[in-house]
């Protein structure tokens, strides 16, 4: 299946073009950019392998310097505990001398050192101090016998062995069941090495042995210094390192591991080596130790190079698990533990192996690698600009020739292209289509004088307005057939709307109806009305909007005779005449506070009192209210009474605005002309298609009253029996002409199908026929407010005005309070008569001032 890519689209690569067909900057970009994002590709990968590899090394090194360093200050501790005991070899044999020798000491090189015992020949030489942490005591020998792994359970081995000899043992773990600590007698652990030599008098006489015992939890602080951020070797400070190391014997058991430097007085453990190995637990002198099983060939081969005093270093996953498939790889180093027990003999102690769980080396060849492809990304881009960039200048000449003659080929502008400076070639080029643009130019002229006679002549065919109904499918032929008083329409929301109203009218409860101005509330309400039980009984509208507060309740509930001042007689209001038919409020919303109030109870009781009445009077109406703002948004902000609101919408009915059923614009445009004709008595006046075209494009924010007047404005403007494009003049204020100026426009339109021609300047006439002079004219209208010079024209051209009309002719959202002043005002000048009383008050132009 081939696909086909929209013009505006462009794209790059066309599956279906050949490379020939590009563009000489679309070559360089992409092949430029390509070749040369390849070799920077290729040239990044072999400096990440090269980087990888060194960094490989340098992290290698780095590890096993690390354990180096540790095992280093292991053999310093070890050393300065072999130094300790050689002078306190020299000071005289008694506890006193020994504990003063400790007290002088510093307090971290005191805590070191956790027994020092002499093993004469005789029980009155023997001694044993233990320091408990808190001072230096004296254990008696009792005890000491007793001790678990005591200091003087072995046999004395140093016999004979030469001065300087210093014979250092296995790591032990000591109990003494009962020792002064801080005051009170209590068992003492602790885990140590020791360290003993033998003792002679200054005639070479063996007198016995010297022991001095180091703490190991103080070697255990050393692994865990080099392992944390205080290290002297602290590789950089960056979260994800983590690292640790452990102390094993020469008979491979697991003493101890390296912990956080803030816990330097927990217990020695193991425990974390231990997790996912299988082996031995607890050897003879060391509880916690652990020995892993045969199965753990790795660890063996470490503790076979320790015992043969080599250092070395392996690759695991975890400690001792040797690494498979994508398993992330560590580095475990290890060093053996070597003490000189004279000049000639060394004794293999343990070992330290150090492994960096952090996986470092993996991080940072992540971060050399993001590094590198970042900056890959960086070079390609600034490639591909730097090969955009050359590829305009080698193509710009080419491009601004064609930009020229694409502007040349749309307008109309002839002068002929003068481009440069441009190399030879494309200058000879410019001229051949400089020939070219000029022969389109006189092509194009022949052309659009065609085509604009052909549109001119298709805007002026007059148009079977049946035919074009009848060809939309969205209109039905049945709601065409058949109108519903005055709803003319095929559409879907006109079919709508007619149910709502077939619904509505076989119930007795009120009715809202809400839409926007100009479509057809009042229709809707007399097609309610007309199809109801009720069609034989009257339909009264009242206007809530066009009245005052007072003047609407007196239309509304009437008066008896008395009520006021000029109350000659009683009067029925709108509710008591509409009984047994339909009461219409129009713009409900406009209602004041006191009259929603009225209505409320009214609606709520079905019985109304009239003013000046003390008996309520029952009324039988159906009430159908109408507006065109929210009435409930209304009610949210206190201007209208929400109860009354949930009371008149018992049924809610939408009139649709015209621009949602623009398909039935020509039906209505029919409808409209065939209603003229029959007024006027005229012949059939049709229509052109570019005025049906015009209409169906405008907007109508004044619905179907907006359309109505255009049309009766249009076919007072028309000549002949068409009605054309510019005949159509749509009301620039949105459609919201007034009513007295679309009953002129249809007066005018009747009495002849000819266009009158414009109105003369309207002119104040006066009772002698002599036109008033100027200067006296000019005086009358600055004795006028604003707002009386502007709707002056309009009351001296129609001879009156009313309340209502007044307040819009002046256009402004005045009170009524205000427009009864002007036109008291008016009144006192001479101007303008009162003449009726209540809703019925008109004021007339006097006799001295007519049009």
């Amino acid at each position: 299946m081939r696909y086909s890519h929209p013009p505006l689209l462009n794209p790059v690569i066309r599956a279906d073009s050949s490379i020939y067909a590009w563009s000489i900057s679309k070559f360089l970009v992409l092949f430029g950019t390509f070749l040369m994002g390849g070799i920077l590709v290729a040239t990044v990968v072999t400096i990440y392998q090269i980087a990888a590899t060194y960094l490989d090394q340098a992290y290698s090194r780095n590890a096993q310097i690390r354990a180096l360093a540790q095992a280093h200050e292991i053999n310093q501790l070890l050393v300065a505990a072999r130094y300790e005991l050689d002078f306190l070899a020299r000071i005289p044999l008694t506890p006193e001398s020994m504990t003063h020798h400790l007290a002088s000491k510093s307090s971290e090189e005191r805590t070191r050192y956790r027994e020092i015992a002499f093993q004469g020949k005789t029980a009155e030489e023997r001694f044993v101090l233990v320091n408990t942490g808190s001072a230096v005591v004296s254990v008696p020998l009792d005890q000491t016998l007793g001790a678990k792994f005591g200091i003087f359970s072995g046999r004395d081995q140093l016999a004979g062995k030469p001065a300087g000899h210093i014979q250092i043992s296995e790591p032990t773990e000591v109990v003494y069941p009962s020792v002064h600590v801080q005051g009170a007698l209590s068992a003492l652990s602790m885990h140590v090495i020791r360290l003993s030599t033998a003792v002679y008098d200054d005639n070479a006489t063996y007198k016995g042995q010297l022991t001095l015992s180091v703490d190991l939890p103080s070697l255990r602080d050393i692994l865990s210094l080099h392992n944390s951020k205080q290290s002297p070797l602290f590789l950089f400070p960056q979260e994800s390192e983590h690292k640790k190391s452990f102390f094993f014997d020469a008979s491979g058991w697991l003493l101890f591991q390296s912990e956080s430097p803030d816990q330097k007085k927990s217990d020695l453990s193991v425990d974390l080596l231990r997790m996912g190995l299988q082996g031995d637990v607890g050897r003879p002198g060391f509880a916690t130790a652990f020995r892993p099983g045969a199965a753990h060939d790795l660890y063996w081969v470490m503790i076979s190079d320790i015992q043969a005093g080599r250092n070395g270093q392996m690759l695991v996953t975890r400690p001792f698990l040797a690494p498979s498939g994508s398993d992330r790889s560590l580095y475990l180093s290890y060093v053996p533990i070597v003490f000189a027990e004279n000049s000639t003999s060394q004794r293999i102690v343990g070992g330290i192996g150090c492994v960096d769980t952090s996986f470092v080396f993996m991080a940072s060849t992540y971060r050399i690698a993001a590094t590198l492809a970042i900056c890959l990304a960086v070079s390609i881009l600034l490639v591909f600009i730097a090969m955009y960039f050359v590829s305009r200048r080698i193509c710009r000449p080419l491009e601004l020739l064609l930009e020229a003659v694409e502007v040349r080929a749309g307008g109309d502008d002839p002068t002929p292209l003068a481009i440069g400076p441009l190399f030879a070639e494309i200058n000879q080029f410019q001229r051949s289509i400089n020939i070219l643009l000029m022969q389109l130019q006189i092509a194009r002229s022949d052309s659009l004088l065609r085509e604009g006679l052909v549109e001119d002549d298709r805007m002026r065919q007059r148009v079977d307005l049946g035919k074009e109904i009848r060809r939309n499918p969205l209109l039905d032929e049945r709601l065409l057939a058949m109108p519903l008083y005055g709803i003319v329409g095929g559409s879907q929301t006109v079919g709508g709307l007619r149910q709502q109203i077939h619904k509505a009218s076989r119930v007795l409860a009120d009715v809202l109806i809400v839409g926007e101005t100009g479509t057809g509330k009042e229709l809707t309400a007399e097609a309610i009305h007309s199809v109801s039980h009720r069609a034989k009984g009257p339909f009264i509208s009242i206007n809530c909007g066009a009245l005052d507060e007072n003047l609407l309740m007196d239309a509304l509930f009437g008066h008896v005779k008395g009520a006021f001042s000029d109350a000659q007689s009683d009067r029925k209001g709108a509710f008591i005449a509409a009984s047994g038919g339909t009461l219409h409020l129009d713009e409900i919303g406009n209602a004041s506070p006191k009259v929603q109030q009225a209505l409320l109870r009214a609606l709520s009781v079905r019985r109304i009192r009239p003013l000046g009445s003390d008996q309520d009077v029952a009324f039988d109406a159906r009430i159908i209210a109408a507006t065109n703002v929210d009435l409930l948004q209304l009610a949210f902000t206190g201007e209208f009474r929400e109860d009354l609101y949930y009371r008149l919408a018992v049924i809610t009915i939408n009139t649709p605005s015209l621009r949602e059923r623009k398909m039935d614009i020509p039906v209505l445009i029919n409808y409209f002309l065939e209603e003229n004709m029959a007024r006027s008595g005229v012949g059939p006046i049709g229509i052109s298609r570019g005025a049906l075209e015009k209409m169906l494009s405008h907007e109508w924010p004044g619905n179907i009253r907006e359309l109505r007047n255009c049309i009766t404005r249009s076919l007072a403007f028309a000549e002949g029996d068409l009605l054309l494009a510019e005949h159509v003049l749509f009301d620039e204020r949105g459609g919201n002409v007034s009513n007295d100026t679309a009953k002129a426009i249809e007066l005018l339109s009747a009495a002849t199908p000819r266009p009158l021609p414009p109105p003369a300047e309207k002119q104040l006439i006066f009772p002698d026929h002599e036109q008033e002079s100027p200067v006296k004219d000019q005086k009358m209208r600055q004795d006028m407010n604003p707002r009386q010079r502007k709707a002056w024209p309009i009351i001296a051209r129609n001879g009156g005005v009313s309340r209502s009309e007044y307040q819009v002719a002046v256009d402004d959202s005045i009170s009524v309070r205000t427009a009864q002043y002007d036109l008291h005002d008016l009144v006192a000048k001479g101007l303008l008569k009162k003449s009726g009383r209540g809703p019925s008050s008109r004021y007339m132009v006097t006799q001295s001032y007519v049009v």
